[in-house]
């Protein structure tokens, strides 16, 4: 199955403006270094909502600095759940988050990308940073970055999501690097092998409306983890548009799990419209609540 995303990154990381903008960022480290370049300021990261690399904030997250790479491509442990649901292969239709995105990735293959990350983090004030809205950990080597970014910074906490879940395992991660291992009806199992080995983080799980042959992937890692799962909405613009009456989903979850079922967590912003992540702090605190 090809997807226009990944054909689209595949051409963007071989193209002159996004290593123009990867060798820009490696080279700069400052607003004014980066407005005295040739880029337009929102491409380049100049400005109210950017610095360099990081976005800050976006409709869900509130004002969270964020690192992003291309969707699939920078994914080794997507499965075909995520080629037909991923936000970000249909959702994130901006020409320049695109071109960002593939520069973010060539600047993460250097050597001296902690040195460069670290650089502009230390001049966001941001005590929260969000690794991958798109894309993953792609090569331990890659995660052994971020690791080493996260120790050079631990007043700063660092959060994601991932399915490389083979990269994980037995890498040494500090405390405030934050993973919460993503589950769907493809991998759950896996996942909860994962889980049962580190013992850190949620789990976390797409809800899609109307499918319910995904509460048995719930059940599976219900059962066999101690784990906080926390529920996202598919939101897509191809899922089911039923509305989801949050009340009646967890009568349903009780009726089928049982008393696990209060582990499940509703992310609150994409259920009831509300809070958004930074007032939340749930996935870098990680402490059992309810919504």
């Amino acid at each position: 199955m090809r997807l226009w995303r990944v054909e689209e990154t595949e051409r963007l990381v071989k193209s002159e403006l996004a290593r123009e903008l990867a060798e820009t960022w490696a080279r700069c480290g400052d607003e004014q270094c980066l407005a005295d370049t040739p880029f337009e300021p929102e491409l380049v990261g100049v400005g109210r909502w950017w610095l360099g690399p990081f976005t800050i904030g976006n409709r869900k997250m509130g004002e969270i600095p964020f690192f992003s790479l291309p969707p699939v491509f920078t994914c080794p442990g997507h499965t075909p759940f995520c080629l037909k649901w991923c936000y970000a292969i249909y959702e994130i239709v901006n020409w320049r988050a695109h071109v960002r995105e593939a520069a973010a990735y060539l600047l993460s293959l250097r050597d001296d990308f902690p040195d460069v990350a670290v650089r502009y983090l230390s001049r966001l004030p941001h005590p929260v940073v969000r690794l991958h809205v798109s894309g993953d950990f792609y090569d331990r080597r890659y995660l052994e970055k971020w690791a080493e970014v996260a120790r050079r910074l631990p007043h700063k906490t660092f959060y994601t999501y991932t399915k490389s879940l083979r990269l994980i395992r037995g890498a040494d991660i500090p405390k405030n690097l934050i993973i919460h291992l993503s589950a769907d009806p493809f991998n759950y199992a896996e996942v909860a092998e994962v889980w049962r080995e580190l013992r850190r983080g949620f789990i976390t799980f797409v809800y899609t409306p109307g499918r319910d042959e995904e509460l048995q992937a719930l059940q599976h890692l219900l059962e066999n983890t101690e784990a906080t799962i926390l529920l996202f909405l598919n939101h897509v613009q191809h899922a089911p548009r039923a509305r989801v009456d949050v009340a009646q989903l967890r009568r349903r979850l009780r009726e089928r799990l049982g008393p696990a079922a209060s582990r499940v967590v509703f992310d609150p912003e994409e259920f009831a419209g509300g809070p958004q992540c930074l007032q939340c702090r749930l996935c870098w605190i990680y402490r059992p609540a309810t919504f």
